[in-house]
């Protein structure tokens, strides 16, 4: 990128120009960040609605992708950017120039740079270095990031380790997630091979979800590094990279590097030749995801939703024109929305302005951009509709998205799983079954009419994409379809709404997926036992109870138990069990004589926040539930603190309305285990005030 001016050495006089200002003026270089944004994903798993909008500025919750990118990497602390385009090139120029981050108070200065050619993320950084642009420590993202991980310490650890040795070209920025969490890609996988001490990266391996893998081969060479490894695959990668201004050249010099991971890092690690070491910084307490599939965008969109990458969220307005207010439910809607009085908006909603919402239609769980028109008594569950759609009548849209301007009229049924691309209008009475995806325009520059009557009606216009051949010879094909989609079968992965009740309390455990030690104290690799369950419950539960009664600082708390849990390689299904132990056991002392609420709240007020470290996704919220649930059950007040804990929970914004709901459901198809049932017998009271507070609120609004 082209120095600011008397910014660098060289910039002002050049004679008595004295050693002093030379190093300061190093300095100021070595500790500028730049940022390398890659606007396009050199994939096709969104089309075809990226045939005509590259997918960085695809809408979630009603704002492009690429405003998460940027202001994540203006939380980091960047200084320049420099956004590399593909495809779509003219388009993303345009909204950049247009954009907040081109005006004289943006944290950075942008530069967008055309690669044409660029078919791969190894040929964009090859561009770069052709053209000189790195002068410094980099952070590799692509425009699809959603981050609100403070960047200061994986930024000084990064440096620190780069002033003691030069070859440690590269920090991969990790995120510890449960093997179920929703954020985590059906369609990648990999198996990252650390060193426990400093998190050096030793061994990488990418892994297909199709594929079994019964072993993993590991050179004999990678025992002689370290004496105590750790196995693990249970990261959410999403691709945020602080890269040194090698990596750019060992690009170059590699030609057949295309991919950044099974590429370019399984290449460094297994060279005898180049020397270069790669580490992780593992997050474990904020939020760190790429869109990188249907799948994906759908988890991220709940993730915002629910809060859980706050501050970024809807209603913190990042674009000038938003006006996004928060409700009760996690409801977001901006102003100039119109809605009749007879209508439902439920939890987990976003409206954007001027959208009208006609009577009977029932909103719930899905996202409505600005200026749509929804009909008389339509159904949308768990859907993106972009802005300027139409939806006429009794449609029914369910887990599907809507591109911008597209029509649905009266009567058609979008099931679950499909595309609707823009512009495209399905007819009445037509149903679009889930593996379908309907579009315009197949990328090629035609003008023929090619709308299919079978397919949207004889009053539609578009007609079903078909992938390239090319992709369809591929191996992974068949995976990418499977996996990617919008809605994801999880036949192959034992999991089922049932299977979060109505196992016992053992069945109820996960499967472990346990990381393994390594020791090269013998000739032969030795790998530990699992640790026992009853010890680090023991622990972890006296750990709790030492904090509660000597009055320790939450985050002590909190450390206390991520080091235990490390240490003796715990889910973290048995850290929350632990706790949930404890803190029942402090409301049963304190709620003696009857004193239920005031217990609950006096314990949960103070040391719920730790569930803030323990609960990430749907999955955990049911299972804090439900050991809470069985904590209560061994309790004669135990219905009483089951309904207060679960009250304050949510008002805390551990438990969404969601996941009460979900174990609510289960609850009452049970029909065994009555000292289990029992407890729940004042819950239904509270599960109808959750049920009616929105349509109460809605109608206060109104009333305003």
């Amino acid at each position: 990128m082209p120095p600011k001016k008397g910014g660098t050495v060289g910039g002002g006089k050049k004679k008595g120009h004295d050693t002093n200002q030379v190093s300061h003026d190093h300095d100021t270089q070595e500790e500028r960040l730049q940022a390398v944004v890659l606007s396009d994903s050199y994939q096709t798993r969104f089309r075809p609605l990226t045939l005509e909008r590259p997918r960085c500025l695809l809408s979630l919750c009603n704002m492009p992708l690429l405003e998460y990118t940027f202001e994540f990497l203006a939380l980091a602390g960047v200084s320049e950017v420099i956004v590399v385009s593909c495809v779509h090139a003219a388009e993303i120029q345009e909204y950049i120039a247009n954009s907040r981050w081109s005006s004289s108070s943006s944290p950075f200065t942008i530069e967008t740079i055309l690669s044409p050619e660029s078919m791969s993320v190894g040929d964009a950084m090859r561009d770069l270095d052709g053209k000189g642009l790195i002068t410094s420590d980099f952070l590799l993202v692509s425009g699809d990031i959603v981050c609100n991980v403070p960047f200061d310490k994986v930024l000084a650890e990064h440096r620190q380790r780069r002033a003691k040795d030069s070859n440690a070209i590269m920090t991969m920025v990790l995120r510890e997630a449960n093997p179920l969490h929703r954020t985590r890609s059906r369609a990648e996988s990999a198996i990252f091979v650390l060193d426990e001490a400093t998190n050096q990266c030793l061994h990488y391996q990418d892994v297909k979800s199709r594929k079994r893998m019964k072993n993993i081969k590991l050179e004999p060479e990678i025992f002689t590094k370290s004496t105590d490894l750790v196995i693990r695959n249970d990261f959410i990668d999403c691709h945020i990279d602080i890269c040194s201004p090698d990596v750019p050249a060992l690009f170059t010099e590699n030609f057949d590097y295309n991919h950044i991971r099974k590429d370019f890092v399984h290449g460094i690690l297994t060279s005898d030749l180049l020397g270069k070491t790669i580490f992780a910084h593992i997050v474990t307490d904020h939020y760190a995801a790429r869109v990188r599939s249907l799948q994906t965008y759908d988890a991220v969109s709940k993730d915002v939703i629910s809060r859980w990458t706050y501050p970024i969220t809807p209603d913190s307005n990042l674009l000038a024109d938003q006006t996004f207010r928060y409700q009760r439910g996690h409801i977001y809607k901006e102003e100039d929305v119109v809605l009749a009085r007879s209508c439902k908006i439920e939890s987990r909603s976003v409206i954007g302005a001027r959208t009208i919402v006609d009577d009977g239609s029932v909103v719930s769980s899905s996202v409505i951009g600005r200026r749509c028109k929804i009909g008389k008594n339509v159904t949308i569950t768990s859907a993106y509709i972009w802005d300027n759609v139409s939806i006429e009548d009794n449609v029914v849209v369910e887990s599907a998205i809507i591109g911008d301007g597209a029509i649905l009229k009266d009567g058609c049924h979008v099931m679950p799983g499909a595309i609707v691309s823009y512009n495209v209008v399905v007819g009445k009475g037509i149903v679009v079954s889930g593996d379908k995806r309907l579009t315009k325009t197949s990328g090629e520059e035609d003008t023929i009419d090619r709308t299919d009557v079978d397919v949207v009606g004889p009053d539609g216009d578009g007609f079903e994409y078909e992938e390239e051949s090319e992709l369809e010879e591929d191996d992974d094909y068949e995976e990418i379809v499977n996996s990617s989609g919008l809605v994801y079968s999880t036949a192959s992965m034992n999991v089922s709404d049932s299977s979060l009740s109505n196992e016992s309390e053992d069945e109820r455990l996960p499967r472990k997926v346990r990381r393994r030690r390594f020791s090269t104290a013998s000739s032969t690799t030795a790998i530990s036992e699992d640790s026992d369950d009853e010890s680090f419950l023991r622990e972890a539960q006296s750990s709790v109870e030492r904090a509660i009664s000597e009055n320790h600082d939450i985050d002590i708390a909190a450390l206390e138990l991520g080091t235990l849990r490390m240490a003796k390689n715990a889910q973290f299904h048995e850290v929350r069990a632990a706790t949930i132990a404890a803190l029942m056991d402090r409301i049963t002392q304190l709620s003696v004589g009857g004193a239920a609420r005031q217990a609950v709240e006096t314990v949960l007020n103070r040391w719920a926040k730790l569930f803030k470290r323990q609960v990430f996704d749907l999955y955990d919220q049911v299972d804090l539930i439900q050991l809470v649930q069985r904590e209560c059950a061994r309790n004669p007040q135990g219905s009483s603190i089951l309904v207060h804990a679960l009250s304050n929970l949510y008002n805390q914004d551990i438990l969404d309305e969601e996941a009460i709901l979900k174990w609510w459901q289960a609850e009452l198809s049970r029909k065994e285990d009555a000292e289990m049932i029992k407890v729940v017998e004042f819950v239904q009271k509270f599960i109808d005030w959750l049920t009616t507070a929105d349509e109460e609120s809605e109608e206060e609004d109104d009333s305003e």
